[in-house]
């Protein structure tokens, strides 16, 4: 591809927007405003990931990244908490962009990302990878040939700390980062959002008109530390309800969409095995038909930059599913799930 990518954050998605960045044939540029974290990224992390630090990868210092200087594209890997300050710090600098990645959730629900609506130039995207993998994209137009039929449809995401954790080795916990915190953007249903995400894409492209909402949860309460460890989200319809479930709990992870059509089912399943996403039809009674997609950890995100460098003008960013008008929709649900009375 040859293009100049710019990743703020040197933490779990700084190191895999690298890797993935590099085998696309990119150049590369990482920087974040604490250097243990980049000595950490080179030393610890990028390494164990996959195999050697790439001496391709510019550490930049974080003081002299707002200098003048052109990307096609800027990632925004950093906490959720703080994505629009950065946003707005890097618009005000005299760095110039193409496009800009803004890694899920768009914000902490506490912000005012709303505000980002004015924003809006068709060139900001948010990082919700899975809805444009080609697993997905089977699963969706399968949804869309069977709408007629379809009852419900449960979407269940789910990974407790143990799994996060083992992936974030430098943590001690969950309290070691915002991973722990709701207000800084961490717990079920924020650091999970994929599953909100997804759930207003098929909404979309099923043209659902919900006309109620419910919610569930449950907190986890450590001394001053609280966060949702589990959430449940009931979207009613007239035809079609969608019902999600959450949580910080569940290992080994689970994470599938079914639809249910007259007792019968089409799932998409992210990792039904090592190295593969699975979409399983149920529709006819004499055979289920599973087709399986060969994947990496890396080809997920390979698929995302990929995808963002195919928008090519307004219809195509209206038409994508990683544009900032889902992450706004997103953010608000999550809005309504915390403001709720419990």
């Amino acid at each position: 591809m040859n293009k100049k990518i710019l990743i703020f954050g040197a933490g779990s998605i700084g190191n895999h927007m690298a890797f993935a960045s590099l085998k696309l044939k990119n150049k590369v540029f990482i920087t974040d405003i604490d250097t243990k974290s980049l000595k950490r990224m080179k030393s610890q992390v990028f390494p164990k990931r996959y195999g050697k630090w790439n001496n391709k990868i510019k550490q930049i210092e974080y003081g002299k990244v707002f200098n003048k200087d052109i990307y096609d594209l800027i990632i925004i890997g950093t906490p959720p908490k703080t994505h629009l300050g950065l946003l707005k710090k890097i618009r005000k600098s005299n760095i110039s962009y193409k496009k800009i990645l803004i890694e899920k959730p768009l914000s902490s629900y506490l912000e005012n990302f709303n505000e980002l609506k004015k924003f809006n130039k068709n060139n900001i995207f948010i990082g919700y990878n899975h809805s444009v993998s080609e697993s997905f994209d089977y699963f969706a137009r399968l949804l869309r040939k069977q709408k007629k039929n379809i009852d419900n449809i449960l979407i269940n995401w789910k990974e407790g700390f143990k799994g996060i954790l083992g992936a974030h080795n430098w943590l001690k916990d969950e309290f070691d980062s915002y991973l722990g915190y709701s207000k800084l953007g961490g717990g079920a249903i924020q650091e999970h959002s994929h599953a909100l995400h997804l759930a207003h894409v098929i909404q979309k492209e099923l043209k659902i008109n919900f006309i109620d909402k419910k919610y569930n949860k449950l907190f986890y309460k450590n001394n001053e530390n609280l966060y949702d460890n589990f959430a449940q989200i009931f979207f009613k319809s007239k035809k079609i309800n969608i019902n999600l479930e959450i949580d910080l709990i569940t290992f080994p992870p689970q994470k599938k969409i079914e639809a249910v059509l007259n007792g019968r089912k089409i799932s998409w399943i992210h990792n039904y095995n090592k190295g593969v996403d699975a979409v399983i039809s149920e529709i006819n009674s004499s055979k289920n038909k599973i087709k399986l997609f060969k994947k990496s950890r890396s080809t997920e995100f390979e698929n995302e930059i990929k995808h963002i460098f195919s928008v090519k003008n307004q219809i195509d960013y209206k038409k994508s599913r990683l544009n900032i008008l889902y992450g706004i929709k997103v953010m608000n649900t999550i809005n309504d799930f915390f403001n709720e009375k419990k």
